[in-house]
């Protein structure tokens, strides 16, 4: 436990990571160059992602960075590597932040380009700051994003708007992305925001939460009768909604994300 009660897991070179009120915060935190993020860094996401996910103490999980900025991308001094490790390293912290069990918010101030947008267009909600920053700069380098988060930039953006940021390399200003629906709320202090609704969060059914991001995600069935014990599952949870509702209290729900069985959740 961390001076101020707070749970610290190990230190990872480059990440800060705290758990308050039961949502974890995750800190981008090399402010000496913009919280650019290492090799090393995009290779512990997955693992920083799996052990959020395997703790049932932590209800949803923030992502933010350090000094007034969200991340200026991938560290370009670490860039000189082949296509494939790239992809294969980039795709795969994407992927994990994408596919978590936990719900994910971005709280973004300052830059957020390049992998920074990747991360937060990752994260299932984002709340920004005015005067935050967007843009993938991967022309500029002569760098090829990923299909996984490109494509997942242009479900959120728009095919349209997609190509625009990687054609022309362009530095998007926050008015616009506000305009183009990339931010659920907009917050003169994001980090207090997205606080905020994790601790909402924390209070729900993480059986809904976690069965509407894995339909969503393609990892339960789109048609057809749900699986056996995600039945069962269900029936002891809206019992605990039902209860609660009638009773005009708060609900208990006592469904885990560790409970999903992996087989049935995880992507194909």
């Amino acid at each position: 436990m961390g001076p101020d009660g707070t749970y610290r897991p190990v230190d990872l070179e480059g990440f800060d990571f705290t758990v308050t009120g039961g949502v974890g915060t995750l800190v981008i935190d090399r402010t000496d160059k913009r919280n650019a993020i290492s090799r090393a860094m995009w290779r512990s996401l997955p693992e920083i992602i799996a052990n959020v996910d395997a703790d049932d103490t932590i209800g949803a999980l923030i992502i933010t960075g350090a000094g007034g900025h969200f991340s200026a991308g991938s560290d370009i001094a670490d860039l000189n590597v082949p296509l494939a490790d790239f992809w294969e390293l980039n795709s795969s912290a994407e992927a994990a932040l994408a596919n978590s069990r936990t719900p994910t918010i971005a709280a973004i101030e300052g830059n957020c380009v390049g992998g920074g947008t990747e991360i937060a267009a990752a994260c299932d909600i984002r709340i920004a700051a005015e005067g935050s920053i967007f843009g993938v700069t991967a022309a500029k380098l002569g760098l090829v994003y990923p299909a996984g988060p490109t494509r997942r930039l242009a479900q959120i953006l728009g095919d349209s708007w997609a190509r625009y940021l990687l054609i022309t390399a362009s530095i998007v200003k926050f008015e616009k992305m506000a305009e183009l629906g990339f931010f659920h709320d907009v917050s003169d202090t994001p980090l207090d925001a997205a606080q905020s609704l994790g601790e909402r969060i924390v209070g729900l059914s993480r059986l809904s939460q976690a069965g509407a991001k894995a339909i969503l995600d393609g990892h339960l069935p789109a048609d057809g009768a749900p699986p056996r014990w995600l039945d069962e599952a269900y029936r002891e949870e809206i019992a605990r909604g039902q209860e609660a509702f009638f009773a005009k209290r708060p609900p208990e729900f006592s469904f885990a994300k560790t409970d999903w069985r992996s087989g049935d959740v995880e992507p194909s």
